[in-house]
């Protein structure tokens, strides 16, 4: 059994008071929560008034000429001036860019397979269109994209893995052309 008399002074009379006190004081606090709370739940007085704006609205949504002139969007990737270096791949701090390169077969470019950004691990930090040296990589205007899962949020901008029926056009476009340094994607 606890000794009630630790602090000289203290008797069971001025713990039970401070006890009902403390009961009477949280009463007090859960009435004041009630009253303010029952205007909004019966729509009532003039603190009924709605506070949660419908998405999107018409009216106050923002559009792209709305965004501030260096906000950052998702990313778009122009494939056809991408030369596949990587280094965005190397500075991106949430690994969110995957690219993988084949070699074509003339050796002058490389062919871009694979451009995948996962914008569900993206920061938007800017960090690749800062370092991509063609200016390939873009942030857009638009800034919503909604998925039911993740997978929907890889975007891809490769061209594919090089097929046979590929290096085969490409063999035909070097005997048209009689030389190697002058083919088209």
């Amino acid at each position: 059994m606890s000794d009630l008399n630790d602090k000289p002074g203290t008797s069971i009379f001025s713990t039970t008071k401070n006890y009902l006190v403390d009961i009477l004081s949280g009463f007090h606090s859960a009435c004041g929560s009630f009253m303010t709370a029952l205007p909004y739940l019966f729509g009532k007085g003039d603190l009924r008034k709605e506070v949660t704006e419908q998405y999107p609205d018409p009216i106050s949504s923002k559009t792209a000429d709305d965004l501030p002139p260096r906000s950052r969007g998702l990313l778009f990737n122009d494939i056809d001036r991408c030369t596949g270096c990587k280094s965005c791949q190397k500075i991106c701090p949430t690994d969110c860019i995957q690219i993988e390169v084949d070699q074509r077969p003339d050796s002058a470019k490389v062919w871009v397979s694979v451009f995948d950004i996962d914008f569900s691990n993206c920061v938007f930090c800017g960090l690749c269109v800062e370092v991509c040296q063609p200016q390939s990589i873009t942030h857009t205007r638009n800034y919503e994209r909604a998925a039911y899962g993740p997978k929907e949020l890889v975007a891809s901008f490769g061209r594919g893995k090089i097929t046979p029926e590929q290096k085969a056009k490409w063999a035909a476009q070097r005997e048209r052309n009689g030389e190697e340094g002058i083919m088209s994607p």
